[in-house]
């Protein structure tokens, strides 16, 4: 109903003592609490909000003289609008502005008003509408929203609204009995209040929500559901309700209603800058950060430069994957509060680079991060991946091997600075550090893939190159993939490595009559024939094509150790 721009800017606090002690000498001199103590509660009609100032303090007016001419001081008292102006002045506040809603709680409890209305009032092309609300003061986000009021004649909407505050009313001694009864734990009893007051005003929410309120203490789901969804249905502005479905349906599980009435809560109350964090940081918690960006972006626009804000912001953006809205948002967070740029908000943005494949900036600010925390692990190591995808390999070489000394049990380390040293061709280190992963607790199947991944490159390499240094680079890898967790690729990969090492060896030991490559053939055959039989479980045609070869082999293998090992 209410936008952040209809509300004045606080001047001042209502509650600050002394403004609290000039209020009270104000009200103890009215005439309306001289002409007897016998009187009903007092209710305030504060200015109305409205496009035009002047039209909303005729509208409270009018909505104070027709409350006044409906009913009887010994039933309910109108606070009178010198009382108001009076309070409001004496706190430096203008008396033609509508308050905030904060601001109209604290003047309804020195006026002693234990209700007080709310609303906007506006021209229409036919006259007027007024939308209010009835709101209990001892709590502000309890209300009672009333009928729209509309006629061609601002005194005769005012009567409406006028009238509708009396029929909400009729459920205050009955709301008071449930709060009450709540408040002691009394919470059948509490029901029973609740629902006597709603048999004589159906559409009560205010006493409604006490019900809900109720219900729920009694852990009694379906009947919140129930409740609240009505109470919902005809005021979608009331958060008690709002709440306590939200709660219903997170213990339910039921995360489609959940968002719903998540977002519904915060539709309901857009100028509570709390509320409003507390939905996103839920949405944010789900796994649903799109649907709280669009709340994000209006509260960033009605608060810029808020550094908490902005730094909740910056997580629900990077939780949406909108890298580029955190990018953003990031940058104005760190220029807002220096204090903002950590190590951990410099991996962060390196890592919002990179989702957009900008390398370079990833580089770029991670370089930042590793120049202003140079001992950061997690920060040199994003640098070093940064850099890694940059095709910059021998910065990254360095930088990874610093985020491994600066944190010597960091698994992710050990397994970049592999993949580094795998990509610049240093074999006999990416074993090294393969090895040195395993001793620091590294999840071997994780290594064992990297060694897995190395011995197939190696393979397929020594395929094209017809090379022994590659299949016995491939064999070496291989041992170590299946050391570190067995696999069935790793024992066909390395069978069929073997067996190429063979069949080349025993080719050359023929023609160079050399025991050396003889033996190497004989050796390569075993190994081929150990760890080709488990590879064939899973590829079993190519497995079986090497094993049926083997013996081919063996009797020139032997002949030729034979023949040349003297």
């Amino acid at each position: 109903m209410f936008t952040v721009l209809e509300v004045k800017p606080l001047k001042a606090r209502l509650r600050n003592s002394g403004l609290v002690l000039t209020a009270l000498v104000a009200i103890a001199a009215s005439p309306v609490l001289a002409q007897s103590t016998k009187t009903g509660e007092r209710v305030m009609i504060p200015t109305l909000q409205s496009p035009d100032k002047e039209l909303g303090v005729q509208a409270a007016e009018a909505i104070r003289n027709q409350l006044s001419k409906q009913t009887n001081i010994r039933d309910l008292v109108v606070v009178p609008k010198a009382d108001i102006n009076n309070s409001l002045l004496s706190s430096g506040y203008s008396t033609t502005e509508a308050l905030a809603p904060g601001d109209a709680k604290a003047l309804a409890t020195l006026v002693r008003a234990p209700q007080y209305l709310e609303g906007t009032v506006a021209k229409t092309p036919t006259g007027y509408k007024i939308d209010s609300r009835l709101i209990i003061s001892r709590d502000m986000a309890k209300g009672q929203a009333l009928p729209v009021a509309q006629s061609s004649k601002l005194d005769d909407a005012a009567g409406q609204v006028a009238r509708a505050i009396q029929d909400a009313r009729r459920q205050l001694p009955a709301e008071e009995t449930c709060h009450n009864d709540v408040a002691q734990g009394k919470y059948q009893e509490a029901v029973a209040a609740a629902r006597k007051g709603l048999a004589g005003y159906p559409n009560a929410n205010i006493v409604g929500a006490c019900l809900v309120e109720a219900y729920n203490a009694l852990k009694m789901p379906d009947s919140v559901i129930a409740v609240g969804e009505r109470i919902r249905t005809s005021d979608p502005r009331n958060t008690p309700a709002l709440r306590m479905l939200a709660e219903t349906y997170r213990a339910k599980n039921d995360t489609t209603k959940l968002l719903d009435v998540l977002g519904a809560l915060a539709a309901a109350d857009p100028t509570n800058i709390r509320l409003i964090q507390d939905v996103v940081a839920e949405f944010a918690k789900m796994g649903h950060g799109q649907q709280a960006i669009p709340l994000m972006r209006d509260l960033l626009q009605n608060n810029p430069g808020d550094p908490a804000l902005l730094n909740l912001a910056w997580l629900v953006y990077l939780n949406a994957k909108d890298y580029k809205g955190a990018i953003d948002v990031g940058n104005e967070m760190v220029r807002v509060d220096t204090a903002a740029a950590t190590a951990d908000y410099y991996t962060r943005l390196a890592a919002a680079y990179g989702a957009l494949n900008q390398p370079q900036k990833a580089s770029e600010a991670s370089a930042l991060g590793a120049k202003k925390f140079p001992n950061d692990a997690h920060l040199l190591l994003i640098t070093a991946n940064s850099l890694y995808r940059a095709g910059q390999l021998q910065q990254a070489l360095d930088a990874a091997k610093k985020a491994v000394a600066a944190d010597p049990k960091n698994p992710p380390g050990y397994f970049l600075l592999a993949t580094i040293q795998g990509a610049l061709n240093q074999y006999d280190d990416v074993i090294n550090t393969l090895n040195q992963a395993k001793t620091a607790g590294a999840d071997p199947s994780g290594l064992s893939q990297i060694a897995l991944q190395q011995g197939s490159n190696a393979f397929k390499a020594g395929q094209g190159s017809k090379d022994r240094a590659d299949f016995q680079r491939a064999i070496k890898f291989l041992q170590l993939s299946d050391q570190l967790q067995s696999s069935a690729d790793a024992k066909f990969l390395l069978g069929a490595s073997a067996f190429s090492l063979g069949q080349s060896a025993v080719t050359d030991a023929n023609e160079k009559r050399s025991c050396d490559l003889a033996r190497m053939a004989r050796d390569a055959f075993n190994l081929a024939s150990i760890n080709l039989p488990a590879g064939g479980q899973k590829y079993p045609t190519e497995a079986a094509q090497l094993l049926t070869a083997i013996p081919q082999f063996t009797p020139a293998v032997d002949n030729e150790v034979k023949r040349f090992c003297k």
